[in-house]
Protein backbone atom coordinates (compact mmCIF):
# COMPACT_ATOMS: atom_id res chain seq x y z
CA UNK A 1 0.00 0.00 0.00
CA UNK A 2 1.39 3.34 -1.01
CA UNK A 3 1.35 6.37 1.39
CA UNK A 4 1.15 9.67 0.76
CA UNK A 5 4.23 12.16 2.25
CA UNK A 6 2.84 14.62 4.74
CA UNK A 7 4.59 17.45 3.50
CA UNK A 8 3.67 18.88 0.36
CA UNK A 9 5.52 20.39 -2.57
CA UNK A 10 5.70 23.95 -3.77
CA UNK A 11 2.93 23.48 -6.53
CA UNK A 12 -0.01 21.81 -4.26
CA UNK A 13 0.94 24.04 -1.18
CA UNK A 14 -1.90 25.99 0.51
CA UNK A 15 -1.59 29.36 1.46
CA UNK A 16 -2.74 29.73 4.80
CA UNK A 17 -2.58 32.37 7.44
CA UNK A 18 -3.99 32.10 11.36
CA UNK A 19 -7.39 34.43 11.29
CA UNK A 20 -7.56 34.55 14.68
CA UNK A 21 -6.97 33.04 18.33
CA UNK A 22 -10.47 32.73 20.37
CA UNK A 23 -10.56 32.13 23.96
CA UNK A 24 -13.17 31.82 26.92
CA UNK A 25 -13.39 34.34 29.66
CA UNK A 26 -15.06 33.60 32.85
CA UNK A 27 -15.32 37.58 32.85
CA UNK A 28 -14.85 39.49 30.19
CA UNK A 29 -13.34 42.93 31.52
CA UNK A 30 -11.01 42.20 33.68
CA UNK A 31 -9.73 39.60 30.46
CA UNK A 32 -10.38 42.91 28.22
CA UNK A 33 -8.19 44.84 30.84
CA UNK A 34 -5.21 42.40 30.36
CA UNK A 35 -5.65 42.20 26.56
CA UNK A 36 -5.59 46.04 25.53
CA UNK A 37 -3.84 47.86 29.01
CA UNK A 38 -0.73 45.35 29.58
CA UNK A 39 -0.08 43.65 26.38
CA UNK A 40 -1.88 46.47 24.17
CA UNK A 41 -4.50 45.06 21.40
CA UNK A 42 -7.36 47.15 20.68
CA UNK A 43 -10.61 46.82 21.31
CA UNK A 44 -12.72 46.66 17.88
CA UNK A 45 -15.75 45.52 19.00
CA UNK A 46 -17.85 44.21 22.17
CA UNK A 47 -21.18 41.89 20.76
CA UNK A 48 -23.72 39.40 21.27
CA UNK A 49 -21.79 36.16 19.59
CA UNK A 50 -23.45 35.07 16.85
CA UNK A 51 -22.47 31.31 17.90
CA UNK A 52 -23.33 31.21 21.66
CA UNK A 53 -26.94 33.20 22.35
CA UNK A 54 -26.72 34.96 25.50
CA UNK A 55 -22.61 35.26 25.12
CA UNK A 56 -20.97 38.26 25.14
CA UNK A 57 -17.60 38.00 22.94
CA UNK A 58 -14.97 40.98 22.61
CA UNK A 59 -12.69 40.90 19.25
CA UNK A 60 -8.82 42.45 19.76
CA UNK A 61 -7.05 43.78 16.73
CA UNK A 62 -3.31 44.32 16.62
CA UNK A 63 -1.57 47.91 15.89
CA UNK A 64 -2.68 47.05 11.75
CA UNK A 65 -6.64 46.20 12.74
CA UNK A 66 -6.25 42.93 11.98
CA UNK A 67 -8.67 40.90 14.22
CA UNK A 68 -5.83 38.60 16.23
CA UNK A 69 -7.91 37.30 19.04
CA UNK A 70 -11.48 36.92 20.29
CA UNK A 71 -12.48 36.71 24.33
CA UNK A 72 -15.59 34.62 25.01
CA UNK A 73 -17.58 35.46 27.70
CA UNK A 74 -18.71 31.88 29.52
CA UNK A 75 -19.33 32.68 33.07
CA UNK A 76 -20.79 29.09 33.37
CA UNK A 77 -17.08 27.74 33.07
CA UNK A 78 -16.72 29.58 36.73
CA UNK A 79 -18.74 26.92 38.39
CA UNK A 80 -16.35 24.25 40.34
CA UNK A 81 -18.83 21.10 38.67
CA UNK A 82 -17.78 22.49 35.00
CA UNK A 83 -15.12 20.80 33.20
CA UNK A 84 -12.47 22.66 31.50
CA UNK A 85 -14.20 22.92 27.84
CA UNK A 86 -11.20 22.25 25.46
CA UNK A 87 -7.47 23.93 26.34
CA UNK A 88 -4.83 25.74 24.93
CA UNK A 89 -1.38 25.52 25.96
CA UNK A 90 -0.02 29.16 25.39
CA UNK A 91 -0.74 31.82 22.65
CA UNK A 92 2.33 33.20 21.48
CA UNK A 93 2.93 36.88 20.65
CA UNK A 94 5.79 38.34 18.85
CA UNK A 95 6.68 42.21 19.57
CA UNK A 96 8.95 44.68 18.21
CA UNK A 97 11.91 44.75 20.99
CA UNK A 98 10.71 48.57 21.81
CA UNK A 99 7.20 47.11 22.54
CA UNK A 100 8.25 44.11 24.05
CA UNK A 101 10.53 46.05 26.16
CA UNK A 102 7.53 49.01 26.69
CA UNK A 103 5.33 45.56 27.53
CA UNK A 104 7.37 44.49 30.51
CA UNK A 105 7.76 47.68 32.28
CA UNK A 106 3.76 47.98 32.37
CA UNK A 107 4.25 44.67 33.60
CA UNK A 108 6.53 45.63 36.70
CA UNK A 109 5.06 48.69 37.04
CA UNK A 110 1.83 46.93 37.94
CA UNK A 111 3.30 44.30 39.53
CA UNK A 112 1.68 41.65 36.97
CA UNK A 113 3.89 38.14 37.73
CA UNK A 114 6.12 36.88 34.45
CA UNK A 115 8.92 35.33 33.91
CA UNK A 116 11.65 35.87 31.55
CA UNK A 117 13.53 32.62 29.91
CA UNK A 118 15.70 33.37 26.96
CA UNK A 119 14.27 37.03 26.14
CA UNK A 120 10.65 35.74 25.97
CA UNK A 121 8.10 36.56 28.59
CA UNK A 122 5.60 34.10 30.14
CA UNK A 123 3.21 35.51 31.47
CA UNK A 124 -0.92 34.40 32.52
CA UNK A 125 -3.73 36.40 31.39
CA UNK A 126 -6.59 37.41 33.87
CA UNK A 127 -7.88 33.27 33.56
CA UNK A 128 -4.38 32.04 33.82
CA UNK A 129 -3.76 31.33 30.37
CA UNK A 130 0.11 31.39 29.26
CA UNK A 131 1.07 34.04 26.96
CA UNK A 132 4.65 33.77 25.56
CA UNK A 133 6.24 37.17 24.12
CA UNK A 134 8.82 36.80 22.30
CA UNK A 135 10.91 39.84 20.77
CA UNK A 136 11.47 40.11 17.09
Amino acid sequence: MATRPLSSTSSDAVTIRLDHASIMTTALEPALHFYTTLLGLTLRVIEEDPLRKGHRRAMLTDSEGRDVLEIIEMPELAHPTVPGRGSLHHLGFRLPQRAWQSFRARLDATGHAYQEVNGRLFVRDADGLVLEIEQG
